[in-house]
């Protein structure tokens, strides 16, 4: 198979994008924000080969509800569904095991029949039936512009909206000013829930009468609701990677010279010279965790398998060597593994020297043994002779080798479970691995996800190389942090990388709040989340998008685990962007 150059995935600068398309306008928080971010050729949404369940209503009737003129006020047109949601769809959803069961009727109402628009809902269980439904509750503007449609569905009652309303003695700070000047296409606080703690009020629609009220958000009352997307086609489950799985990919060829020149060296990469920490287990913004994460603590990596499988592209990951079993699957051609912890760089440097000299995974467990220590420590002067850290690589292998031991002989026995997850449990997978190496396809880069030059560096790199990154993973950092406000730099990194609708990041949180209180099952110490990564790229261009945890309204619980969970995964992804489609 010849080097692979991906000459499809055409990448639309923002400010070209905006000039070229009228319907699609971007509000962000900052104008440098924006420049990090391009649009795919294919979002251009618009208002072709809408389903028959939707409206699309254009940027421009949105503007005039929000009476902005020419100002950037949506992101791109809006789906709207033509219908409010019926009670028979609420029970789908119910089954489902995503929604609450209703109890807002009384045995025998006349109301409760499965045509009947779903009543009695409070403002976070509409939230959850939208996000398993692919999308989010519209604002007050989309809903006074669907009104205006001549395909929207009236029923009898007025309906929620995502719109807050400002509470009587809120104050305005510097930090919170979106709250009272909501400049954004999705209003005070961009929508999102809960948003700031003195809000409490969400606005409602009649579009029978084009009045408005706004109620307390945990109301149960005799409102309607109907759900908007920002997609299209929705993200409804199941996800296009289930659907229609990726056929497998063969070996790439060797680089070009050019394309290692561009992969190895990046234009610019962070100092890691943050702090420690005086607490463990923790990883703040403004110091480093003591504790190095030699082997991995998440117990069900596997699950994310399946949302990965033949991706291809570039990966760009953190932390320690389950990035390998990701990459194995994915079938990853560009790799930038990348960390804030010099041991942990230097555990890759080990890696990648004994993977090289070991033609199978016996051979590379067995560099870890005592009795072939000196030998190993050879292959480290052998490989890494003219680095000036050569004996902290080598300290950090004597420091480590008995537990990496125990931990690799574990991660190479056979796991029913597991299936083909494991870069040390199949043959096939250590074997694309070693592949990558002795291609040098893998770049391991100092990293830092809150400094500005290693992340925007791999972002250029994958832009030249013409190669979108498919998969990132974050592993659990994001969780520790305020990331998105104004142009706080990992919200700037993220946007810099080149995503496309086949891209997804995943990451693990913390069980509370993750976990679903309405649902039993498996809850363990982590909840692993999959998300569209070029969606999670639109909501960051959003203000008020500060903590991962304001992503959890969007969502969708797996039927099978309470610890498990996607969030805005399209449905379809456009054709030819793949490298087996092509």
């Amino acid at each position: 198979m010849q080097s692979l150059t991906l000459r499809s995935f055409f990448i639309i600068p923002l400010a070209i994008f905006l000039a070229n398309c009228s319907s699609a306008k971007v509000k962000t928080t900052s104008a440098s924000a924006a420049n990090d971010f391009s649009f795919t050729s294919s979002d251009l949404n618009d208002c072709k080969n809408i389903d028959a369940r939707h409206l699309c209503l254009e940027a421009k009737a949105i503007d005039r509800e929000l009476a902005v003129d020419a100002a950037p006020a949506v992101s791109n047109n809006v789906l709207i569904e033509a219908a409010v949601v019926t009670n028979a769809d609420y029970a789908r959803c119910v089954a489902d095991l995503q929604c609450d069961a209703n109890s807002y009727y009384k045995p025998g109402d006349s109301r409760a029949n499965a045509a009947s628009p779903a009543l009695g809902l409070n403002i976070e269980a509409t939230l959850r039936y939208c996000a398993w439904a692919g999308g989010r509750l519209p604002t007050l503007a989309e809903l006074k512009a669907g009104a205006a449609h001549t395909d929207f569905q009236k029923s009898a009652f007025a309906e929620w909206s995502n719109s807050w309303q400002l509470s009587p003695g809120a104050s305005c700070t510097v930090k919170n000013k979106n709250i009272c000047e909501p400049a954004n296409p999705l209003g005070i606080c961009s929508g999102v829930f809960p948003c700031d703690k003195s809000l409490k009020l969400k606005k409602t629609f009649n579009p029978n009468t084009n009045e408005t009220a706004a109620i307390a958000y945990a109301t149960k009352t005799q409102l309607a609701f109907r759900c908007a997307s920002d997609n299209n086609p929705p993200t409804q489950a199941p996800p296009w990677m289930l659907k229609n799985p990726p056929a497998p990919l063969g070996d790439p060829g060797p680089l070009s010279a050019k394309e290692r020149e561009l992969l190895q060296n990046l234009e610019a990469t962070d100092t890691l010279n943050k702090p420690i920490c005086k607490a463990k287990y923790t990883s703040p913004a403004h110091c480093k965790d003591p504790v190095t994460y030699f082997t991995p603590n998440e117990s069900q990596n596997y699950f994310f398998a399946p949302y990965i499988r033949n991706l291809g592209g570039g990966y760009a990951g953190v932390a320690a060597d389950a990035n390998y079993s990701y990459i194995a699957l994915a079938k990853s051609r560009f790799v930038w593994l990348f960390d804030f912890d010099v041991n942990i760089n230097a555990l890759h440097r080990i890696i990648r020297a004994f993977v090289v000299e070991s033609p199978s995974v016996a051979d590379f467990l067995a560099k870890f043994e005592k009795r072939n220590s000196k030998a190993a420590l050879d292959i480290l002067a052998k490989y890494y002779s003219e680095r000036s850290d050569l004996d902290f690589i080598q300290q950090v292998y004597r420091n480590n080798a008995p537990n990496l031991l125990k931990h690799y002989r574990m991660s190479a026995r056979a796991d029913a479970k597991q299936g083909d997850f494991g870069w040390l449990r199949h043959a096939e997978n250590y074997r694309y691995i070693r592949l990558l190496y002795t291609q040098d396809r893998i770049a391991i880069v100092p990293g830092d996800m809150l400094k500005d030059k290693s992340m925007r560096s791999i972002g250029k790199a994958a832009k030249a190389l013409g190669v979108p990154i498919r998969v990132y993973y974050p592993s659990n950092a994001e969780e520790f942090w305020d990331y998105s406000t104004n142009d706080a730099n990992y919200k700037r990194n993220v946007l810099s990388l080149p995503f496309d609708e086949a891209s997804i990041t995943f990451r693990s949180v913390h069980e509370y709040p993750w976990h679903p209180a309405w649902r039993k099952g498996f809850k363990g110490f982590w909840h692993y989340v999959v998300h569209g990564a070029y969606n999670y790229q639109k909501k960051l261009l959003l203000p008020h998008y500060d903590f991962m945890d304001y992503f959890k309204m969007y969502r969708v619980v797996s039927k099978e685990r309470a610890d498990f969970s996607t969030i805005e995964i399209p449905a379809a992804i456009p054709k030819g962007i793949l490298e087996q489609d092509r």
